[in-house]
């Protein structure tokens, strides 16, 4: 693995740790009990891991070919 290759993986951590709370808070939402905060909390938990989920495969995409490896390109 060559420094630039590095680099990314280095940049793409830090970008998912960054984001890391903003995932958690959608799972602890996703884990609320429907009684006491109704279902609009979990329809916004799904939503909102959706949205981790896409971000995070976006994020994997962009970085994935900016180092020129087309194996994981998932586009």
């Amino acid at each position: 693995m060559d420094q630039k290759d590095h680099d990314l993986l280095q940049t793409k951590d830090e970008i998912f740790n960054a984001f890391r709370p903003i995932e958690q808070l959608f799972k602890i939402m996703d884990t609320s009990s429907v009684e006491i905060y109704g279902e609009l909390t979990r329809s916004y938990a799904e939503v909102g891991i959706t949205l981790c989920q896409i971000f995070r495969q976006k994020l994997d995409t962009i970085l994935t070919a900016k180092s020129g490896d087309t194996q994981n390109d998932h586009r």
